[in-house]
């Protein structure tokens, strides 16, 4: 089907983004294949919006049979949500090789249930609209399909990640960067070859910033994630990377240098890289 790159479980192999800019584009993964009723999603989409933003729908059936039904979302921005049902798994054991780099699967153990079918859900952004409001905008929106549906899993593939489907409508449901940037950005660990803990984010690309490399040292391994996921949301609603050179810290007084590497996954693009003592 070729939807998107394989993820592996080994941080070498981690996907490729290339989705065009003005488009977001996640499955979410069903238990039964069947498409979500318009005025459930409408409804959910409440509980996740900003506010002033709210929905109008519309059914487009084409007659040919349940593969082929649709729903267009209407934004009140002007912008349109597209969703689809596709009833097969996603080929390959794409979505199931994503779980291993959400914060759910990190944090509690979750693994992905067996799915029969998914939705197909795209998001058209207005083309001047800035990355981070885009993003949180398509937040709400799988946010309320999936509360709409019989999900069992959301996979998030320009996040690099397949996410428990109450973990992301738990953290879609705060409006704040720091919490929803976990569902924005998967992270890949590894070790360094002098054994000091690393992680990758894998999501910034969406932001049109570069992704971070955290390397942990052995006495701050228990404050890894928090740190990692303060700096992404940082550079989030800066809306711009910071500086070679630039220093971060955990406190007033600490000062983290920032340095500019080749990535680890891929030689051609630059991650920024902070090191924890």
């Amino acid at each position: 089907m070729g939807i998107l790159n394989k993820l592996f479980g080994k941080r070498e192999n981690a996907p490729e983004k290339k989705k065009e800019a003005s488009l977001n584009l996640a499955f979410i993964l069903l238990s039964e294949a069947r498409l979500p009723e318009t005025e459930e999603i409408v409804q959910a989409f409440r509980g996740f919006a900003a506010p002033g933003e709210n929905l109008q729908a519309r059914v487009d059936n084409s007659g040919k049979g349940a593969s082929d039904q649709a729903i267009t979302l209407h934004l009140n921005t002007g912008e349109e949500l597209f969703v689809a049902l596709m009833p097969v798994p996603v080929p390959k054991g794409e979505a199931d090789d994503g779980v291993q780099f959400s914060l759910s699967s990190f944090e509690n153990g979750w693994k992905l249930p067996p799915h029969c079918a998914h939705l197909l859900v795209a998001f058209h952004a207005a083309p001047d609209s800035k990355p981070i409001v885009r993003l949180s905008r398509f937040t709400s929106l799988l946010a309320a399909v999936t509360k709409a549906s019989p999900a069992v899993g959301v996979y998030w593939g320009n996040a690099g990640a397949t996410h428990d489907p109450e973990f992301f409508k738990l953290v879609a449901s705060d409006q704040d960067v720091a919490q929803r940037v976990m569902l924005w950005s998967g992270i890949s660990i590894a070790r360094e070859k002098d054994g000091r803990l690393s992680l990758l984010s894998l999501g910034l690309k969406q932001l049109e910033l570069p992704d971070l490399l955290l390397v942990v040292g052995k006495s701050s391994e228990e404050d890894a994630f928090e740190v990692m996921f303060n700096l992404l949301a940082y550079v989030a609603e800066r809306g711009e990377a910071l500086p070679e050179g630039d220093t971060v810290g955990r406190t007033a007084d600490e000062r983290l240098p920032i340095h500019y590497v080749d990535s680890p996954i891929d030689s051609k693009k630059k991650v920024w890289r902070v090191e924890l003592p």
